[in-house]
């Protein structure tokens, strides 16, 4: 890959990471019909598993992997944390906690599995053969 495509494709994670982290944040206050739905806590596992294995794979390394996980956890607490003014996106109750735990555990897992990946296919193993023949 040539470097103004490779530039492309982490500017386009990049972009994406955030997109997924402030639509998820903002998806934490939802209500449907009165009701306190964890709604951002699926798209946050959703989002980061498919960004980091989309990541890995379009970039062909674990950087590719690594990097959505890591900005979407730096943007999401970053807006669970009070501002002076008082706001915040986030609310520490259960959907904002769920929210980051579940995004944060997707994004370690994508990168977890990637790693797994990269380093059998590095030994030539292939994936899901049974070790040691």
């Amino acid at each position: 890959m040539n470097r103004v495509a490779t530039a492309a494709s982490y500017a386009l994670v990049l972009v994406l990471a955030i997109e997924l982290a402030v639509w998820g944040a903002f998806l934490v206050g939802l209500r449907v019909f009165g009701y306190g739905l964890p709604v951002a806590a699926l798209v946050a596992g959703v989002g980061n598993v498919s960004l980091g294995i989309a990541g890995a794979r379009v970039l062909r390394s674990r950087l590719g992997a690594v990097l959505p996980g890591l900005i979407w956890f730096v943007i999401a607490l970053t807006l669970g944390t009070k501002k002076t003014e008082g706001d915040v996106i986030v609310q520490g109750g259960f959907r904002g906690v769920a929210f980051l735990v579940v995004g944060s555990v997707a994004a370690a897992a994508v990168v977890g599995v990637t790693s797994a990946l990269s380093r059998s296919a590095a030994l030539g193993a292939t994936p899901g053969a049974p070790a040691g023949r």
